[in-house]
């Protein structure tokens, strides 16, 4: 009968020990994977279908935004854009593009302005209950970086949205 108790609070303060702490370990685990070019573990960690199927959201609500009241021309053009624009993301969304996106801000280096290409990105985890968090970067110099959504994944985490920095 006195084993009971104990079992419970070992139970009990694994559980809020996973809560609080397996986060951290899993934006950690993708930022190693990232700095050493471990893509094997980056295609573990991360949902590359949803990472791409929230790229080309962000695209189209970006097309929509800048299309003004232009007619054809303008329609025309924003239509041209987002199909680019979705070649170039499933393109991007890679383990190496991710991974630079962890390092640097952005899936294709060049994209990022010079000045954040030698600068540290820190990430601070924040969580959104039991089945997601977030990781938002921030650049040496305090400018923000990405930020990257875990959904969980069984007792894991696994990356699935990213939204980039406005450079």
């Amino acid at each position: 009968m006195k084993k009971l108790p104990l079992l419970l609070a070992i139970l009990f303060l694994t559980a809020i020990g996973w809560y609080f702490v397996s986060p951290w370990l899993a934006m950690k685990g993708v930022a190693d994977a990232a700095m050493d070019g471990d893509t094997a573990t980056l295609e573990e960690r991360i949902d590359f279908d949803a990472m791409r199927a929230s790229a080309r959201e962000q695209l189209s609500d970006a097309v929509a935004a800048e299309q003004g009241r232009g007619g054809l021309l303008d329609v025309v053009g924003g239509v041209v854009a987002e199909r680019v624009g979705r070649e170039a993301i499933d393109r991007a969304i890679t383990p190496t593009g991710v991974a630079n996106i962890v390092r640097y801000g952005a899936p294709v280096v060049p994209l990022v302005p010079e000045r954040y290409r030698s600068q540290e990105i820190s990430w601070d985890v924040q969580r959104e209950g039991l089945n997601s968090f977030r990781a938002f970067g921030t650049y040496e110099d305090g400018t923000p970086g990405p930020n990257l959504t875990f959904s969980r994944d069984g007792l894991g985490w696994t990356m699935t949205v990213f939204e980039l920095p406005q450079f």
